[in-house]
This record gives C-alpha cells, structure tokens and sequence, in this order.
C-alpha cells in the first residue's frame, strides 16, 4: 500500500539541478534522482572543517560540490505562500529532504535538543551565509545547500521553509533540553505517515 511518504520520496526524484551541482553530477557519475547529503567523517568524527565542500552522495558514488554561498544558489522570485498550519502540498519535499537529512545527522553524532534545531534553523532562515554556530548548523547549511541544488528555490520559498521549521522545532519543545521535535521526525519515518 502507498503511504504519503512514498509519494514525497517519489516526487523528490524529480529534479532541475542547479549548474554546478550539473557538473558534479556529470564528471562523478552521479545518479541525478538519489542524490543526498553525507556527513563527512574523519576517523571517527564528523569533519566540518569546510562547510563549503558539500559532500554529495547517490547511494553508490560520491563527488565534491564547492558551495561558496547559498544566495548564490537561489533561483528565481517566486513568492512563498504563509506556512501557519500545515505547508502546502508542493512544499512537502523540500521540508522532507531537510528532515531526512536530520535524522542521518542524529544518527550519526546523537540528537539534539529542541532548541538548537529552533536556533539553527533561525540563523539560517535570517542569515542564510552567517558563520556556522555549530556542527548541527554546519550541516544543515550543506543540507539547504543540497536542497538549493536539485530543486529552484527563491529566496523568498528558502525564508519560509526555514521559519516552517524553525516554528516546528519550537512547537515541541518544552524545556532548554527536550528532544520531541527529533522523537517526532523518528516516529514518522518509522509509521512512513510523513505528512
């Protein structure tokens, strides 16, 4: 049976690549409709030593992307509808392929708190090529990177996703050290009622 998941991880393979993620696609061989994010590691840790060296991977093959900036990667002017409640269908995949990336992240180096997701998805909303405050901004930085890359986002859509998620994480927390919005993104991938 076809859960809304499915049809939001099916739409994401439809992609319009920006052109320098184009040409990394192109000399690594990449597979256009899998491409992620990674968490660079080095030994045992993550390396965000260069937030602009984005690693992309397509489940088999990887390649390096230099991404000096994300306004760079905005396209077009379209206008953002308000997201007050639920986001609008068309929005779905944008906010899932920054929360599946997410997870990976807490899987990997542990979960956050409630609060540092509201933070960083914050600074990133209002100052999209701010310095990095922390590993978990860094890497959401190269996630909206990724994003930016296989779909056209305007600066105006980018300001409203972000402050989407940014409410979201608030939305759960209920203390400086609760971990709902993370347990809430977990549960939903594990039920696949990504909604």
């Amino acid at each position: 049976m076809k859960t809304p998941l499915d049809d939001i991880e099916e739409s994401m393979k439809v992609v319009d690549l920006h052109p320098s993620l184009e040409a990394v696609v192109k000399a690594n061989g990449l597979d256009r409709t899998h491409l992620t994010v990674g968490l660079k590691v080095q030994g045992d840790r993550a390396d965000f030593s260069n937030r602009e060296e984005i690693l992309i991977y397509d489940g088999k093959k990887a390649g390096i992307w230099a991404v000096p900036s994300l306004r760079a990667l905005f396209r077009g002017n379209k206008l953002a509808p308000t997201m007050p409640d639920e986001p609008p269908p068309a929005y779905m995949p944008l906010l899932f392929f920054i929360e599946k990336h997410v997870l990976t992240f807490c899987d990997g180096l542990g979960d956050k708190s409630d609060g540092e997701f509201e933070e960083a998805y914050s600074n990133l909303r209002r100052r999209p090529d701010g310095r990095s405050l922390s590993d978990l901004h860094c890497f959401l930085w190269q996630v909206a990177a990724g994003l930016l890359g296989v779909r056209p986002v305007s600066a105006n859509e980018f300001d409203a996703i972000f402050g989407r998620l940014a409410r979201s994480a608030r939305t759960f927390r209920i203390g400086p050290i609760s971990r709902n919005y993370i347990t809430v993104l977990r549960r939903m991938e594990e039920t696949k009622s990504w909604q």
